[in-house]
């Protein structure tokens, strides 16, 4: 039956917490922990353990339609060992982020969530409006099934439980926002419904931050996150460190105690602000994975426990993967937009959500994570040294070593291209009669001529820099423009003046080499000498993030490359693995002397793997 909340179980829930959590660390045969010898990866069942999963899109539970049973199989059968979903306390709504058959937006009547319904009629999503004073029951039955399931499928839950409304569509789904619920609750906006600022509404987030922790105290295969991008949607640290000590409150008298997780930041950040309790630091859209070597001095687990937004094609997050395990991360989830409520198999091709997944990439995931769980990674780190050249421009590398014992490698060209350079040119029309700056920022350097007056020459300069130059311009009247960059992560060409805050020049001020059409004329060359041109377009803007894929189409071109490392003294065992088929392509056993060694890689399309170890 619905067990009705006591007003003196919602005090209890509002009592002050310590708010001074001790690190989480979990007895020998108790939940998921941090490994003890090395904290950047997990202890699990008692064995060394790093995450690695291409995963649905969070609804698992909360969708009714959804079939977990098959889908936690196929996770299983396709040797991943992770997966993510929400509490129920955050839903979507049909069309959402364009998402083909999105779990997280159940059909009407089809949303189940920790909240029982009520007798009065109005959800806005379809049936009755939520009691947020009232458990369902029926939904702690299905959400500890699903547990279940994953612990007999060997699947670790990321359970969130809390998560920004992103829009004014999606707060208004919500069952806290007021026109949802009975209880006159979420009279707030959307961007302070995760403040400290409403008792009635923080009361309840306690309360079912209790309810769902008590309720999954015993299951060995789950760690909480306190929030989902709550870089968004106006949530506070404050909020979240409070989340974090309910949790911990919770479960102080219970015989073991659950891994914390904070979601950080999109790309990179550095961790401020910790709070003790917390011993996993998430990123979303780690490319390249720079937030494992910034934060990996907290002796924590670094994940990136979402991807997307890139293309749909299966090289692209498999070097995302690739990339992020073998800088030091202990946790990778892909998100497998091919799992949907119509295809809890994981069979659906033919979506249009903005990422990737399906059977095949899995299978190339689960050569990672047997890759990587080959080695003895908790005596590893992450090491710079190892790998003194390679000859082919472009081709970034990673490694993870045990000196003198084991090294893991991975090399990979960038999806679109690792080496490369462009020179836009075309006419631009200022707006005012004014001294105009320009700010031209690009990585390795950028050169900038208007109206043939070189203002800028950064050219070879390591990192990305924001480099400027000032120039008279006279409205309406078009002059020439010419900028050339070196590839890198970034490139972008931006102008102010008295009359105008700092802007990226919009297309419209822009046109090509013949005043015909708006834009720049946009030369890519292969290199970064400007030399040997690939292709021609037209870029409405200069405004590129290159850190995510390159400028080239994905070709299938075959190349080799020759490796020199620094290793000890010793016999060895080297072999070239293929991260896409799991095949050794080349092997070789030497002894060393010690100091540099060559070595030479098989042909490989986009990447390319290395193990070895002594003998």
């Amino acid at each position: 039956m619905k067990i009705r909340l006591l007003t003196l179980a919602l005090a209890a829930a509002l009592s002050s917490c310590s708010g001074s959590g001790e690190p989480r660390t979990v007895e020998k045969g108790g939940p998921i922990a941090l490994h003890p010898q090395n904290p950047h990866y997990f202890l699990y069942r008692g064995r060394p353990t790093i995450l690695i999963t291409s995963a649905e899109h969070y609804g698992a539970v909360l969708n009714l339609d959804f079939d977990y049973s098959t889908y936690l199989k196929t996770l299983q059968a396709d040797g991943l060992n992770h997966t993510r979903t929400w509490v129920g306390t955050y839903r979507e709504i049909p069309g959402s982020f364009g998402i083909t058959d999105n779990s997280l937006a159940p059909a009407p009547n089809r949303f189940i969530c920790p909240w029982a319904r009520s007798s009065s009629p109005g959800y806005s999503q379809g049936g009755n409006k939520f009691d947020l004073t009232t458990w369902d029951e029926d939904y702690f039955k299905r959400l500890k099934d699903f547990m279940t399931k994953a612990s007999q499928a060997g699947v670790v839950v990321e359970m969130n439980l809390w998560c920004p409304n992103y829009d004014e569509n999606l707060w208004k789904a919500s069952p806290m926002h007021v026109s949802n619920n009975v209880n006159n609750v979420g009279t707030c906006g959307k961007d302070e419904a995760y403040t400290l600022k409403h008792r009635d509404l923080l009361a309840i987030q306690e309360a079912t931050t209790r309810k769902v922790v008590h309720e999954l105290r015993d299951f060995d295969n789950l760690y909480y996150e306190i929030c989902n991008e709550p870089y968004f949607g106006g949530v506070t640290v404050e909020w979240q460190h409070h989340i974090a000590d309910i949790i911990v409150d919770t479960e102080k008298d219970f015989p073991t105690k659950h891994l914390i997780s904070q979601n950080i930041a999109n790309g990179r950040a550095k961790v401020e602000k910790l709070h003790p309790a917390v011993s996993i630091f998430n990123f979303h859209y780690c490319v390249p994975p720079d937030a494992v070597a910034m934060n990996y001095r907290l002796d924590k687990v670094i994940g990136e426990n979402e991807t997307g937004f890139r293309g749909k094609e299966d090289v692209i997050y498999r070097t995302e993967g690739w990339d992020f395990i073998l800088a030091g991360g202990g946790l990778y989830n892909n998100l497998d937009y091919s799992f949907t409520p119509k295809h809890p198999d994981g069979t659906l091709l033919d979506y249009t959500s903005p990422g990737g997944g399906n059977p095949t990439f899995r299978k190339q995931l689960r050569i990672l994570k047997n890759f990587i769980h080959r080695f003895d990674f908790v005596h590893m780190a992450p090491s710079d040294t190892v790998i003194r050249s390679v000859s082919l421009e472009g081709l970034q590398s990673r490694a993870l070593v045990e000196p003198g014992k084991q090294v893991a490698a991975y090399f990979h060209i960038p999806p679109g291209g690792g080496s490369f350079s462009v020179r836009w040119t075309g006419l631009i029309e200022p707006q005012h009669s004014e001294s105009t700056t320009f700010t031209a920022t690009g990585e390795g350097g950028v050169r900038l001529w208007v109206d043939d007056r070189k203002l800028i020459d950064s050219w070879g300069e390591p990192g990305v820099r924001n480099d400027t130059g000032t120039l008279a311009l006279e409205a309406g009247k078009k002059v020439k423009i010419v900028m050339e960059a070196r590839g890198g992560r970034t490139a972008k060409l931006a102008w102010s003046s008295a009359s105008l805050k700092s802007q990226v020049i919009p297309k419209t001020r822009l046109f090509l080499p013949d005043g015909n059409g708006n834009g720049l004329q946009g030369d890519y060359f292969d290199g970064l000498d400007l030399r040997t041109k690939r292709i021609t377009r037209t870029d409405g803007k200069v405004e590129f993030d290159w850190a995510q894929r390159g400028p080239f189409p994905l070709d299938a071109k075959q190349r080799s490359f020759e490796l020199l490392l620094e290793i000890p003294g010793g016999s060895y065992t080297v072999d070239w693995v293929n991260p896409k088929t799991g095949a050794v392509d080349k092997s070789v056993n030497f002894s060393h002397a010690g100091g540099s060694r060559s070595l030479g890689s098989p042909l490989f399309t986009d990447d390319v793997a290395l193990r070895i170890l002594r003998q």
